[in-house]
Formats: C-alpha cells, structure tokens, sequence
C-alpha cells in the first residue's frame, strides 16, 4: 500500500480487519481531522462488474438506514487507483463471534438487550426495504460508545434493496445462519431469511451450538417440513422447555409459522425471560444406599416430577453424591442417609459446604435416636427425617428448605447488587445505607479457600500527568470498563478499587481457573481494543497482573462506629497477588510457583526466576501464564459469495467452507 492518501484526503494507518470483499483499514481522515474505517475492495474483484456493483450497492444499502444500530457511512468514491472505497465510522469494541469465543455462551437475560438491538435496526432494514441477508455473529459488533455498549449491523454486502420486487435466483451467506428458503435461492426471498438467521444468532449466544446439524439444513434445504432444531435445553437445561418451543416457533420450517417480524421476535424472547425466566425443576439429590430409595421417591412425589417441581438424582454414598454435586451445581437440596459404605453421612454433611455452600441438607434415616439428631445438627444439617417417610412431611419438609435455598440466592443477588451499587455511588453515603440494615453477625470473620486477582493499569500515572483530572479518569475508566465484565461474567466479585487497579476475589469450585481465564481474555481485548484505537487510546497502557490463591479471612473490615464497615479479605494471598502485580510487565500475568504446580495442563506457563518479597526470607519462585491451551475448531463463519449458479447440496458447501478456512 502506498503512502499516498486514498482521493488525496484519507490517509491509511493499517489493517484492521478482513472480509471477502475487502479489507479494513483505519485511516485518518486529513481534511476533518478524525480516525475513521476505510473499505477497499479487495484486488482480485476489481475486474469484476458484478462485484463492484455489489461494494456499491452496500454503500447505498448502508446509506439507506440512518439508524443508531446500524454502522454510519461517512462517504464513497473511487480511488485514482481505480479501487472502490466506503468510508464508516470508526468503532471500538468486539463482534459478537469473538465475545462468543471469550465467554462460551451466555445468559438469557444477556442476549435480551443484544437482541433488542439487532432487532431494531432489521425493523429499519426491512421498512427501507433492504434484506441484509448475511447476518451472524461476526457482522454484529458490540461497540464502545461514550461508556456504554451499543451494538451495531455490519457488512451489508450481500444485501438485497427494493426487497418485494423479482429479484435475481441466487445462493448467497453463510450456510449455517440461512433460511431454507435462502439455501434454495428462491427468487422470492423477504424479510423473514434474516428473522431466522438472528434466530439462529441467538440459539448460538445462549448454547454455543448450532440449533442444525449440517445433515439437517440439508434435508431443510430439499424442503422437508419435519426437521427441528434441537432443543436448547437439551444442551443446557437451565434454559428451560419455554425457549424450547420459541426456537420451534423461530426456526420452523414453514414459512408462515414464524415470527413475522424482528421487532415480535425480539419482543417474544423478552417476555419469555422477563417473566417466565425460563422455569426449570428443583433440582434434589438424594444419598442412599438402599436400592428400593430412588422407586419410592419416584412414587411418592409422581406428580410433582410429572410437573417438573422436582428433578431428582441419586447417588449410593458419599463420596458418590460429592462428585454428583460437582457435576450438578444448581443443586438445591439433598435427601441423605446416615449409615453407608465408603462415606457415611455425617461426613458427607461435613463436606457438602465445600463443593455447594447454598444446598442444603435434610438427614433421613432409621436412625434418629437424640445423638446423631444432634451431631448432624451441628454439622449444618437443615432438618432431620425419620424412616419409615411420612409422605406429607417429606413434602412440607422439602419446601421448606427449597423456599429458604431461595432465600439465600436473593440475598446473594443483593449483596452482589451492593457491590455493584459502590461502582456508582459515594462509598461513604453506601456505607451509610448498609450500616442501617446490617445485623451484628455482619462483623464476624470467616476463613475461605479463594484467588485473589491484581489488574493494574500499566504506567497510567505517568501516561497522564500532563492529563486534565476529567480527562485522566475517563482514560482509567475505559480500561475499567472493559476488564471488571471479565471479571464478574466468571464469578469473580470486584472487591475493591485501589488507584490505578483492581482488585478482584473468585470462590467456589473452580476458582483458580475462573481467575485465571478472566485475567487472559481481559488482556487479549484490551490489545484487540489498543490494536484498533491506536497507540494513543486509552486502553494502549497495557496492564499487570498479579494472581495468588489461598486462605484467607473476609469479614466487614472497619470502625462501626462511623458506620464504615466494608466485607473484605485479609491475609497473605491479598499481599502476595499485590506484589506480583507491581513486579509485573506490560501485560504479564505472575504467578507463585506453588500455584502454578495446582494448575491443569490447560495453562501454558514460563519460568520467570526468583524474586523476592518484602519481608520475606527466601524468595519466590515466580511463573508468567502465557496463554491457555485450546482446542482448534475450524469456523463455520465463512460466507458463501455470489454468483452460485445451479445449488449445490448444502453439505458440499459446507465442508468447503470448512477447507477453506481451514487452508487460511
């Protein structure tokens, strides 16, 4: 590329992204003086007049639709080149494909919003008759805009306009987000081939799945009605059978039977997890050793399980119904035995804490005499059963304990609310609020096994000396915005915010991972972010990371008398994962030694040397964690580019799809 300016005013900086019409390219934009996006057509369609009238026709497309959700065209011209150009607006965030790939999959109550968001500018799209055609996780952008997410349509290159009247038959998108009516190429398309495709958005978000296998878009694309999506909540229960039957609805093969507009679809699945947020069963475990225990269960409350109240799982012992815990969180109460092989049930009360601190024990057994009464009492035990079952106590019993398990859910809610709340407003006056509602129990200290996290913004001090105050707090803020929903989208709780870092504490099963994969995939958007925006953004300080794992104590920490009390953790993992941040480099992420050797083989780490602690005699054995080990899936994001004569099987194109980007 030369140096000189594209029509003499756009100045390219670099590359930004890729398509398979063009690249992307940040520019300046030397006669307004602003950072904007450039699209060039790519070289080997230059020649190609159906190709050239298609880059036109996005610009038009585009220019069309003067929606906020909808990416802002500056300008279009062609370069003395001869090389077509569309000038948008410059935007900083990520596609929902590489949030996606971050985050796994996310909530219902998440993809509420995005929906609504796409949905608006489709209702756009559609009133100005333009079908986009080509909508999936990687044309929709989740844009930082003046502190908050908006999320914008991208890439209305295969867009059809004046959307009603005949067009030309032809295939074109990416095979897993097509209607079936579009795999056909039918020259009839409307507005409904992108319903289903943001459908198909959504399945994705919620699951990480696609809702067809490649055999089944096949069979849709030679019109057979009987094909369905496989049920989300066949791939992630606590979804619920409500947005079963929405993507029924979405995803049907006859026409006339889904939504029949965005603005409905986007308003269905709104209401469904509004409202309905979408019910699942009571989860119960019970621990017997009896076989005859799960039958009797199963008869005695048949119609509850019949109604989805309750869902029961079983286990022999034990050791058994600890391992069924940890593949089974959402457990809310457990049914248990005293007397079994390998672990009896004293001691399995003793451990259930540690593996799910919300479920909650009853003790049934033959054995109810005052002692083991009151030793599983004292263990934590919720209530205490006798055999033989008295069938309306069980069942008085049992909701009882679901009501209080829920009870402590809000609870948690709330507090994590308080947390959030501290984000907004004056500590002091929220310090104030709490001091009010607290009890005296609010002071007293536990000890808990958790990892502890240090992000520190690198070198801001000195980045921003010169900076207005105004100016120096939105530039910290920035990097705070993108790094604390890292932090809490994997359980962590942001505990405190200590000049230019963060401190974040993460409990429960899995914590040490969970740390350690929010740490990465915030340093990798941050570089993504600095990558766009240049080395002058906000977010190109780059950060340091310090992470230790131990005991420690919480508790509220403070005088409260002054009403100033703030629930924290103390001790020496708080210091050391401290310490490691302030000896760590641009984007590193420091680990002990003793931590590292906890870790699975996912981690890739790298010896680093000694260090020494401050009031420490023997140094630390310090490791840097690289990255983490993935496994590498070929994308089905790749678009099918017209012209498509004569269809293909669908699984032809697929899998050349797949060659494809496999050979890049």
């Amino acid at each position: 590329m030369t140096e000189r300016p594209i029509s003499g005013r756009y100045v390219l900086k670099r590359s930004i992204a890729g398509g398979g019409m063009g690249a992307i390219w940040l520019a300046l934009d030397s006669q307004l003086q602003r950072h904007v996006a450039i699209k060039l057509m790519a070289s080997h369609h230059l020649t190609s007049p159906e190709s050239r009238q298609r880059f036109a026709q996005e610009a038009k497309a585009i220019a069309r639709l003067q929606n906020p959700h909808v990416v802002q065209i500056y300008d279009y011209g062609i370069d003395e080149g001869d090389v077509p150009y569309i000038v948008m607006e410059l935007l900083e965030g990520e596609d929902l494909a590489a949030l996606l790939e971050r985050r796994q999959r996310l909530p219902p109550a998440a993809v509420v919003p995005l929906l609504n968001q796409v949905a608006r500018a489709l209702t756009a799209a559609h009133t100005a008759g333009v079908i986009h055609r080509d909508l999936k996780l990687g044309n929709i952008f989740l844009a930082r805009l003046d502190g908050e997410e908006v999320v914008k349509v991208l890439d209305f290159g295969l867009a059809l306009m004046d959307a009603g009247e005949p067009q030309q038959s032809e295939v074109a998108g990416t095979p897993r987000y097509m209607s079936p009516e579009q795999m056909r190429g039918q020259a009839d398309l409307d507005h409904r081939a992108d319903l289903w495709s943001l459908a198909v958005v959504a399945y994705r978000l919620l699951t990480g799945d696609y809702p067809f296998s490649p055999q089944a878009l096949e069979q849709l694309r030679q019109e057979s009605t009987s094909v369905s999506p496989t049920p989300p909540s066949r791939l992630e229960p606590e979804l619920g059978t409500q947005l079963d039957a929405f993507f029924a609805r979405a995803l049907s093969p006859v026409l006339s039977q889904r939504f029949s507009s965005a603005r409905e679809l986007a308003a269905t699945f709104s209401a469904l997890v509004q409202t309905g947020r979408p019910t699942r069963a009571t989860k119960v475990l019970v621990v017997d050793d009896e076989p005859d225990m799960a039958l009797v269960m199963q008869l005695l409350l048949r119609k509850e399980i019949e109604e989805s109240v309750y869902e029961f799982i079983f286990a022999a012992n034990g050791e058994e119904a600890l391992e069924k815990l940890r593949q089974h969180p959402d457990v809310e109460v457990v049914l248990s035995d005293l007397k079994m092989p390998k672990m009896d049930g004293l001691t399995f009360l003793g451990r259930v804490g540690e593996v799910n601190p919300l479920a909650k024990v009853i003790i049934v057994s033959a054995y109810g005499d005052m002692s083991n009464l009151r030793t599983a009492m004292n263990r934590g035990a919720f209530d205490f059963l006798v055999k033989p079952i008295n069938f309306d106590d069980l069942r008085s019993t049992m909701e009882k304990t679901v009501k209080h398990v829920r009870e402590l859910r809000r609870m948690l809610r709330s507090t994590e609310e308080n947390d959030l709340l501290r984000m907004f407003v004056n500590g002091g006056v929220v310090e104030r609020v709490l001091s009010a509602v607290r009890t005296p129990l609010g002071a007293v200290g536990e000890k808990v096994e958790s990892t502890v996290v240090f992000i520190d913004v690198k070198d801001f001090t000195e980045w921003t000396r010169g900076d207005q105050p105004e100016a120096a707090i939105q530039r910290l803020n920035a990097n705070f915005e993108v790094i604390v929903p890292e932090l809490v989208s994997r359980g962590g709780v942001v505990d405190k915010f200590v000049g230019d870092a963060v401190m974040a504490v993460f409990r429960g099963q899995g914590h040490v991972g969970r740390a350690l994969d929010a740490c990465l995939s915030a340093r990798q958007l941050l570089r993504a972010l600095a990558f766009r925006a240049g080395e002058g953004s906000p977010y190109a300080h780059g950060v340091c990371i310090g992470v230790d794992s131990g005991a420690l104590v919480s508790g509220s920490i403070g005088t409260q008398g002054l009403g100033r009390l703030d629930y924290t953790v103390v001790g020496d993992v708080v210091n050391r994962a401290s310490w490691l941040a302030s000896i760590a480099e641009r984007d590193q992420i420091l680990i002990r030694e003793e931590l590292r050797q906890q870790l699975d083989s996912g981690f890739e780490c790298a010896l680093l040397g000694a260090r020494s602690l401050p009031g420490m005699s023997a140094p630390l054995r310090v490791h840097e964690v690289v990255h983490r080990r993935e496994a590498v899936v070929p994308s089905a994001e790749s678009t099918l580019r017209p012209p498509i004569r004569e269809s293909a099987p669908l699984l032809a194109a697929l899998n050349a799809s797949a060659k494809d980007v496999g050979s890049r």
